[in-house]
């Protein structure tokens, strides 16, 4: 059964006290703590104090305190709110906007104090702060700075007989608010998980990066064998054989170009029936010339679109004398591999 309450409000500003008038909240004027030493024992069911206690001195709250305890009914509760020193921002800062503050109260000093007098239990409360910033885990310097609840409430109860006492152990067993050392975790946390996840991108990269120094290693090894096999190939009989050929492929891309352009004709015409009269000499030939099928094009070109060395008597010796050195430098070397190649069968 619901029990009737008459509240009533004792404050020294006029201010605060028309606000109430207008609200219909009874109130008058006078100092709350010489106030509460005219009431009867146990007399009240609540004593608050919002905002109070940081303008009185540590005596005057000592009193408020053990005033409360006298004048409260058994089960009744000592509200005190005031603002929350835990936030930084407002113990180094905004609590001194107000000149008649005295000093911020920390939480622990201001819930000892109803324990040491007799109260049963207490509660700290802190209030105010940012729903969002409550779900944050990963808060900023800044939160940690400036997010704590800025105010705080003690609230304390006066002994009674358990079956009174049970119906607020709900309240007083949950946790209110948001703390200082809350925030200075989840900060540390989030700080140690960038931390983990940086090291973790770093061992990734310098993973990337051994497999790639891996791939260059092998590309480089497999240009050394490339390079191997060329030189290889290139310090080989058969390459020795066709460099005469690749020369006269020189000399018929460039026909067009150069001056010599009728000598150089008359000189693949002369070896292309040097190598008619010998079948073996035309059969290599023709084999090599398969694997240069731009070469063997433009040779026949030379040789007037004729059958690839066609069964025709040569039309006399060849006569150098007249093409530049490079032409006969050709020369002697198709000449000569030629020969070294006869020599090799007889």
């Amino acid at each position: 059964m619901d029990e009737a309450c008459s509240p009533l409000g004792i404050d020294q500003d006029e201010e605060m006290l028309q606000s109430c008038r207008e609200r219909s909240l009874p109130a008058q004027q006078g100092d709350g703590v010489a106030y509460l030493a005219t009431l009867p024992d146990e007399s009240q069911a609540v004593v608050s104090a919002f905002h109070v206690v940081e303008h009185l001195s540590f005596d005057q709250l000592r009193t408020v305190v053990s005033s409360a305890l006298r004048v409260l009914k058994p089960g009744g509760l000592l509200i005190m709110e005031t603002p929350n020193p835990e936030n930084i921002v407002v113990a180094t800062c905004n609590f001194w906007l107000d000149p008649t503050h005295l000093r911020p109260i920390p939480p622990q000093l201001l819930s000892f104090l109803p324990e040491y007098y007799g109260f049963v239990r207490t509660k700290i409360l802190r209030l105010q702060e940012s729903k969002e910033l409550a779900a944050n885990e990963s808060p900023t310097l800044n939160d940690v700075l400036r997010g704590a609840s800025p105010d705080y409430a003690v609230v304390a109860q006066k002994a009674a007989p358990n079956e009174t006492l049970v119906l607020f152990d709900r309240a007083f067993n949950q946790e209110y608010g948001l703390s200082l050392n809350i925030l200075a975790e989840r900060y540390d946390g989030s700080i140690s998980a960038r931390a983990t996840q940086a090291e973790a991108r770093a061992t990734q990269a310098e993973a990337r990066a051994t497999q790639a120094e891996a791939r260059a290693t092998q590309a480089e090894a497999r240009a050394t064998q490339a390079e191997a096999r060329a030189t290889a190939l290139l310090n080989s009989t058969s390459s020795r054989f066709t460099t005469p050929l690749r020369c006269l492929g020189s000399v018929a891309r460039g026909l067009r170009a150069n001056p010599w352009k009728s000598g150089a004709k008359s000189l693949i015409q002369h070896a292309a029936s040097y190598i008619r009269r010998r079948p073996w000499l035309k059969k290599a030939s023709l084999t090599l010339l398969n694997w240069f099928p731009g070469l063997r094009s433009r040779l026949f070109r030379v040789v007037s679109g004729a059958t690839m060395l066609p069964d025709q008597p040569p039309s006399g010796p060849v006569v150098v004398a007249h093409l530049t050195p490079y032409a006969r430098q050709i020369y002697a070397n198709l000449k000569t591999a030629i020969e070294r190649h006869q020599k090799g069968n007889s």
